[in-house]
């Protein structure tokens, strides 16, 4: 067997190696198991140098190569990650997209228009159209040249943070009058939202101009009122503009329906009561399914015959929807139901996959706000044998993020939108572990006992902020209470008293002092018990202000 030549290039990369990891040996940055670390020293003891100075590659066995490789990729990463900050690389997306729309972000402000508002008005005008569609593409490049650097940096930092971080899926960006912030982002720590220009901008190829000028103004303008919260000096960050891989690399959903075939197999499987293997026999069952008639008639589990939640009614009713406003995919017939079933699998599924995939990547949860979204993702679960947990997320923050987002505008409703600057505050001021616990209280057992019951989870949240709410209420009555007292009655005898005690001293008539005194005997406060009692009163009213659910609930007496 003939030995292995190297070149020169080859050697200098594999001394540099070794010699970072004899640097981190040395630096006892470098820990092995008790069984491995003996055959470890062996190996590296037994690394020869030339004669000018690099490393003898004969010498070099595998043990110690897959070692320094590890070692120089971890170096690489820690160099990325050194190179740029979250929030110099929030600063510089937000900063270009205000350069390039902060013009339309002005008008929205001077106009006090919602997103959409603005949306609707210039992609109603043609030439605008045409001309803002035109931009679009050298705008997509843009962006996507600079996440292609700063996505991954990014990404990493991500990773490499321990705290509980949800991934925004299920829909193109975030609601402008749902500020997940307001909602999520009392429990979690960073919240990470994707880039609506990358998202948006390859619609062009399916959807009209004017729909595509829509989205995108709607969706970025949305985002940009983010860019305060984005770029505030926080650790860790509130919320982040973050695309995933998929997102950057423009990767086609051909993948990605590769994937996620088995789960809508599955899915097909359970509404059906059938056992199907491949999709294509679900495919050709649904080919015979004609009318909403012949497609119920088979079901078997209809309540997963979902297209919008907002549509409410049966299976009959949602599929009698799905055939008037859904347009059939391609190759398929817009009048056979048993297409709409097999477009909800193809469209939902993959989607619901995407959304793992980029909660996986950053090492959080998924931020599903969108109801028919939430269920094809819990069904998706239920389908792979997984539970709500996620890989890489915690299952109590998935637990609380999905209450705080679905019980918004139900019975969370009396809590109101929370200001996001009342979130930064509360994360500023270091309660953010204090309203942790308070929203997560009871929920370890309910966990145990059934993890994927969200809807149990849910009202325990909505409990636990009814029981704050009503708790903090109690206290500012109380405080009201001693204010009064304070001001309302003991005040002007109190001011009686200590006129008489002022009177005396400078008059030096005893008798004046004496009355003063046994007045104040009786239990009616002088202008030195006011004085100290105000400055009790007024310091518990500023920590009562400064608590987590003085902040929190701060807006809802406005």
């Amino acid at each position: 067997m003939t030995e292995r030549s190297y070149t020169e290039e080859e050697i200098q990369d594999l001394t540099d190696r070794v010699f970072l990891l004899k640097e981190k040996l040395e630096a006892g940055k470098m820990f092995f198991a008790p069984h491995l670390a003996d055959e470890f020293r062996k190996s590296f003891d037994a690394i020869r140098l030339r004669p000018d100075g690099k490393v003898d590659p004969r010498t070099v066995d595998g043990r110690i190569r897959a070692s320094t490789l590890a070692l120089m990729a971890m170096k690489q990463r820690d160099d990325m990650k050194n190179s740029a900050s979250l929030q110099d690389l929030q600063e510089k997306y937000f900063e270009f997209l205000y350069e390039q729309l902060g013009w339309l972000y002005d008008q929205m402000v001077h106009h006090k228009a919602p997103p959409h508002a603005i949306a609707n008005h210039f992609s109603e005008q043609a030439d605008f159209v045409e001309k803002f569609s035109s931009f679009i593409p050298e705008f997509e490049k843009a962006v996507k040249d600079f996440w292609e650097v700063a996505g991954e940096i990014s990404e990493y930092h991500l990773q490499d943070g321990q705290q509980l971080k949800s991934v925004f899926s299920g829909d193109l960006f975030p609601a402008y009058d749902e500020n997940v912030v307001s909602t999520a982002g009392l429990y979690i720590d960073t919240i990470v939202l994707p880039c609506p220009i990358l998202r948006i901008a390859p619609l062009a190829k399916v959807l009209p101009k004017a729909e595509v000028v829509r989205l995108l103004i709607k969706h970025v303008l949305t985002a940009m009122t983010y860019r305060n919260l984005a770029t505030a000096n926080v650790s860790p960050p509130i919320v982040l503009v973050v695309p995933s891989r998929d997102d950057i690399q423009g990767r086609g959903r051909k993948e990605l329906v590769a994937r996620a075939e088995p789960a809508m197999v599955k899915h097909g499987n359970r509404l059906f009561g059938s056992s199907f293997q491949e999709l294509d026999e679900l495919m050709e069952f649904c080919n015979g399914l004609r009318s909403v008639e012949d497609v119920v008639a088979r079901l078997k589990c209809p309540e997963r015959l979902l297209f919008d939640t907002e549509w409410g009614g049966d299976a009959a009713h949602q599929l009698r929807k799905a055939m008037t406003k859904n347009p059939a995919l391609p190759g398929m017939a817009e009048d056979v139901a048993g297409h709409q079933v097999i477009g909800a699998c193809i469209g939902r599924m993959p989607q619901a996959m995407a959304a793992e995939d980029a909660a996986f990547q950053f090492g959080g949860s998924p931020l599903i706000s969108a109801p028919t979204s939430w269920n094809y993702y819990t069904w998706l679960l239920e389908y792979q044998g997984a539970t709500a947990r996620n890989q890489a997320g915690s299952l109590e923050a998935c637990h609380v993020a999905r209450a705080l987002t679905a019980e918004a505008g139900a019975n969370l409703e009396w809590l109101g939108n929370v200001p996001p600057e009342s979130v930064l505050e509360i994360r500023k001021n270091g309660h953010a572990e204090e309203l942790r616990g308070l929203l997560s209280n009871g929920l370890s057992d309910l966990l145990k006992a059934n993890p994927d019951n969200y809807f149990r989870t849910a009202d325990q949240v909505v409990e636990n902020l009814d029981l704050a709410f009503r708790k903090h209420q109690r206290e500012l009555s109380e405080a009201k209470q001693k204010k009064l007292k304070l001001y309302g009655i003991d005040v002007p005898t109190c001011l009686a008293v200590g006129g008489i005690g002022v009177a005396g001293a400078i008059t030096g008539n005893v008798p004046l002092q004496g009355i003063s005194a046994a007045l104040g005997a009786v239990g009616l406060a002088t202008l030195k018990d006011i004085k100290t009692k105000y400055v009790e009163i007024a310091a518990a009213d500023k920590a009562r202000r400064a608590s987590p659910t003085g902040i929190l609930f701060r807006h809802l007496a406005k």
